[in-house]
């Protein structure tokens, strides 16, 4: 079931919103199914960056979902502002739990962790906090 009316779209750190005139709000990679009465929204991906413990301290384990996978070369951590903190090159093609150390050198604050593919493309992002 889709309205013909204007949508917006916004985009930040990989993660995009479809804003309609009508006030309907709804991710741009869900699906709208009717089913009977009911309106039913599924969510199409399921390729995920887990990252824990929350908030982050000295170290930090980001776990990479099977269907997402494939397509991470290397994850980077960076601040706000761009810069890249660290970053680990993903060698075996089996891994799926990346740990990083050493954060506490980092002042408290918002970090991006950056899912990168073998062309540098960023494929997926998550957002991290530190806290000391």
């Amino acid at each position: 079931m889709r309205r013909k009316f204007k949508n917006f779209v916004f985009g930040v750190f990989g993660f995009c919103l479809v804003l309609s005139i009508s006030g309907v709000l709804m991710p741009a990679h869900a699906q709208q199914q009717k089913n009977n009465e009911n309106i039913i929204i599924t969510n199409q991906s399921n390729k995920t960056l887990t990252i824990y413990p929350v908030p982050v301290s000295t170290s930090v384990h980001i776990r990479i979902s099977q269907a997402l996978r494939p397509d991470v070369d290397k994850l980077e951590i960076i601040n706000l502002i761009g810069r890249k903190i660290t970053e680990q090159t993903l060698i075996d093609a089996t891994t799926t739990d990346v740990s990083f150390s050493n954060l506490g050198q980092y002042p408290s604050g918002i970090y991006m962790v950056v899912a990168r593919d073998k062309y540098g493309k960023i494929v997926k992002s998550a957002k991290m906090v530190i806290n000391h």
